[in-house]
């Protein structure tokens, strides 16, 4: 059994259980109860979901459709009075900095001491804070490193960056590593605020020796809270035996490669920082997709890009109509009505999400297998 180098942020069953006040069995006993976290897929600009072309996109594959529904969205987070501890900014298939209401979103999480994420590929912030002050502002909202600013940089240099993200802009790299830095200069001369993390998909292109240690030197002297290196999983929307064939050709190879290539770099204590560490692809094993009953929907519900309320964040697309539980919505009664919806053991992954190329990703597929082993030995 490899050992499990994730920080506790990273422990989403142990997260689950904290938000249920380690009482797994308050799961599908018909109680209403808050998700731990509202994901909330801004609709990029409205004109296109993302600057870059990633091919190890999770939503690469996915219909990419943009609503217009933040207003709703915006009054739901005031009537909820912080309800939900969590929203989460990020995107199955869109970049959440570009959206014109992004500050106004985290002006309402705060407003109710909610705490945020965010989840950006980071090529907006030299503009936004450029233009609008954008990270000193995102620090005097924050409230504490539980708040996290994270940003999937996947390259240790400008050119295999571009490579990696499918762009001619190579120059956006250096922006992007002006813009951390800023980000924790500002931090520093506060005495306080949000986490800032950097995460590396390693591609073809950026799986080498000299990116890793690039990056790692960037992060150690920018001053980064933490570093983590996974290779992505297979592209959404996609049947499981191509899945199984991505594991055996890409995963289970890459795997022995990239563990010796990082064996030195990454970090020996949790308490270092930046914590440098690599997750493999055993945390989310296509082979290991044999539960039926989905539990993730006490971890999160989700406000697609598409204006629509979905089961799960990585079903959050028209191509998932099946995973749908609303249109987004204002009205608070609703909310709570697909929220209790979410809630419905008798939903099987296996016909419902699984036969369709929908999948868990490490969140959902750490609570269902976790929830499986407790039901179990209850």
């Amino acid at each position: 059994m490899k050992k499990d180098m994730r920080p506790s942020q990273y422990l989403y069953w142990k997260q689950l259980l904290k938000h249920l006040n380690n009482k797994p069995e308050k799961i599908f006993n018909n109680e209403f109860i808050w998700p731990r976290q509202f994901e909330i897929h801004l609709p990029g600009d409205h004109i296109k979901p993302c600057q870059l072309h990633c091919s190890h996109c999770a939503g690469k594959f996915f219909n990419k459709s943009l609503g217009y529904w933040e207003l709703d969205c915006l009054e739901l987070l005031d009537k909820l009075k912080g309800s939900i501890p969590f929203h989460i900014y990020g995107g199955a298939y869109t970049e959440p900095l570009t959206n014109p209401y992004f500050m106004s979103f985290m002006a309402l999480t705060k407003k109710y001491n909610n705490h945020f994420g965010i989840h950006t590929n980071g090529v907006a912030l030299k503009t936004l804070d450029d233009q609008q002050g954008f990270l000193t502002e995102l620090n005097r909202l924050s409230t504490d490193d539980v708040d996290y600013l994270s940003i999937s940089l996947d390259a240790g240099f400008p050119e295999t960056w571009a490579k990696t993200k499918g762009t001619k802009h190579k120059e956006w790299f250096d922006d992007i590593i002006e813009s951390v830095a800023r980000a924790v200069k500002i931090r520093n001369k506060s005495g306080r605020g949000h986490a800032i993390r950097l995460c590396y998909l390693i591609s073809p292109e950026s799986g080498t020796r000299e990116d890793f240690e690039n990056i790692v030197k960037i992060s150690k002297e920018i001053g980064v809270d933490s570093l983590r290196f996974s290779i992505p999983f297979g592209n959404y929307n996609q049947s499981f035996e191509i899945i199984k064939k991505y594991k055996e050709a890409v995963e289970l190879t890459g795997d022995i490669k990239y563990r010796s290539l990082l064996e030195d770099l990454v970090s020996k204590d949790k308490n270092e920082r930046p914590y440098i560490f690599y997750t493999g692809p055993e945390f989310t094993d296509i082979d290991l997709f044999t539960f039926k009953t989905c539990t993730y929907g006490y971890y999160q519900i989700t406000y697609g890009a598409d204006g629509y309320c979905y089961k799960c964040s990585t079903s959050a697309t028209p191509t998932a109509t099946q995973c749908r539980l609303g249109k987004a919505t204002s009205d608070l009664n609703k909310f709570k009505e697909m929220i209790m919806k979410n809630y419905n053991k008798g939903w099987n992954c296996q016909k419902s999400c699984f036969d369709n190329g929908i999948r868990c990703n490490r969140m959902g597929f750490e609570i269902c297998i976790a929830y499986k082993e407790w039901k179990k030995n209850e």
